[in-house]
């Protein structure tokens, strides 16, 4: 029996149940009378997930609806924490940056060009094309955040295929703006598939663990799961490495590349869990990948979106400042008392050392609490947020058009208002930081 151990978690799986369960009688034509209701608040709709769009960097990573976090993820562990954290410093002190296993590069400039950045959950080109007319006289709007999955960027092992990057960098580049890369390994869509097919075999336990998704993906559909990298099988750490090896020899020196992220760590509802060992496992893999990428893009921000599970965000944490890996963030909502103490102060030991990069994602748009009523704050109240409380060098804004007017709309509104900063970050955080060798806008 999976019994809840606080306020905090009960309240995150009711909400997530009943949440499923409406939108799960609202797509069968059923429901109660004071449910919420996608036809009329069609702003709502979409802001809280129940559009469906095609996967950008929307509601959490995907673009679909991700089920509240399991509640081992929202524990605290003190032991397992304590001793996470342990071998993270271990690790650092035995191989500052993990530097031994590199050639240190002689050019170690980091094209920095902090600023607002809207992630597009559709990126069709003529989306792609559309917003880059729609920010180029907003030169405090740097440009894109997209996101491509990793099974699609390695077609068999060792064959990669960046095509689709490369010509978005050259689209946005066209605009005199950057683009922050987004590499996917986790899905919420029903059959998705997180990694390359070669990986799902026995020699690499699959390659990826399934998750369970949100009842409305499931709907008319006979695959009810979706799936995230198995980064606690060794052999699918070193391919992912690999990945980062070869992207960042082909990309890291385009001046149009301004970052290059990795989605949220929460691991999803997990259909077989992993056990305690093999967590411990995924996360010290995961921390190693962090720094292998960025020892493959050292010119290039190099971020992670952390949230849960709790006890091993110290220890990765650490792990990322001291291998110069930015911190990133799945959501701002800016009333959220658990958030506020559990999560956004997880933020502080990363500023001013590496990127803070923080992400408005559609439910954020809709309501100010996890899961809360239709309550949408002011653009300029989530932006003061990021600012201020979480010190953003970087804001990622995601794109929801549905509505009148839309918060995208509100969005390049309160851009074009005199409420906005116009110096050239928009109002965010410009300094250099402290592990960087040095900042520049361009190579």
């Amino acid at each position: 029996m999976n019994i809840l151990k606080s306020p905090f978690q009960a309240r995150l799986a009711l909400a997530g149940s009943l949440f499923s369960m409406t939108v799960m009688l609202a797509a069968c034509g059923g429901g109660a009378e004071d449910a919420f209701t996608p036809a009329a608040n069609p702003e709502a709709a979409q802001a809280l997930g129940t559009a469906s769009v095609a996967s950008g960097e929307g509601a959490t990573d995907s673009g679909a609806t991700a089920p509240a976090p399991e509640a081992w993820e929202l524990e605290d562990d003190p032991v397992e924490s304590a001793r996470f954290l342990s071998r993270q410093l271990a690790r650092a002190a035995a191989t500052p940056s993990e530097s031994a296993m590199a050639v240190t590069p002689t050019d170690t400039r980091v094209k920095w060009n902090p600023g607002h950045y809207i992630a597009l959950p559709q990126r069709d080109e003529a989306t792609i094309q559309k917003v880059m007319a729609e920010i180029k006289p907003l030169p405090q709007v740097k440009g894109l955040i997209l996101r491509y999955e990793w099974s699609k960027l390695e077609t068999a092992k060792g064959v990669y295929d960046f095509s689709r990057i490369e010509h978005d960098l050259a689209l946005v580049q066209a605009a005199g703006k950057r683009l922050f890369v987004m590499v996917g390994t986790k899905v919420f869509h029903p059959g998705g598939r997180a990694v390359p097919d070669y990986l799902h075999t026995a020699e690499y336990e699959g390659g990826a663990y399934k998750i369970v998704i949100a009842g409305r993906d499931a709907i008319g559909s006979k695959e009810r799961y979706g799936e995230n990298a198995a980064l606690h099988n060794v052999k699918v750490r070193d391919r992912f490495i690999a990945l980062m090896n070869a992207m960042g020899a082909r990309l890291n020196k385009h001046n149009a590349l301004e970052g290059v992220t990795f989605n949220e760590t929460a691991m999803g509802q997990m259909l077989v869990p992993l056990t305690t060992a093999q967590r411990a496992t995924y996360f010290d893999n995961l921390a190693q990948t962090d720094a292998a990428a960025q020892r493959a893009f050292p010119n290039t921000v190099v971020m992670q979106f952390i949230n849960f599970p709790r006890a091993y965000m110290p220890g990765l944490i650490s792990n990322m400042v001291s291998n110069k890996v930015a911190l990133g963030g799945p959501d701002i909502l800016i009333e959220d008392a658990d958030l506020n103490t559990h999560i956004y102060p997880m933020y502080d030991p990363a500023k001013g050392k590496v990127a803070v990069g923080p992400s408005v994602q559609p439910e954020n748009f809709a309501t100010t609490v996890q899961h809360g009523a239709y309550n949408p704050p002011k653009i300029s109240d989530l932006y003061n947020f990021g600012r201020t409380r979480l010190s953003a060098n970087y804001m990622f804004w995601t794109r929801v058009t549905a509505g009148s007017p839309s918060p995208y709309t509100r969005t390049l509104d309160f851009f074009k208002s005199s409420a906005f900063p116009k110096d050239a970050s928009g109002g965010l955080i410009s300094t250099c930081p402290s592990t960087y060798a040095s900042c520049v806008s361009k190579l």
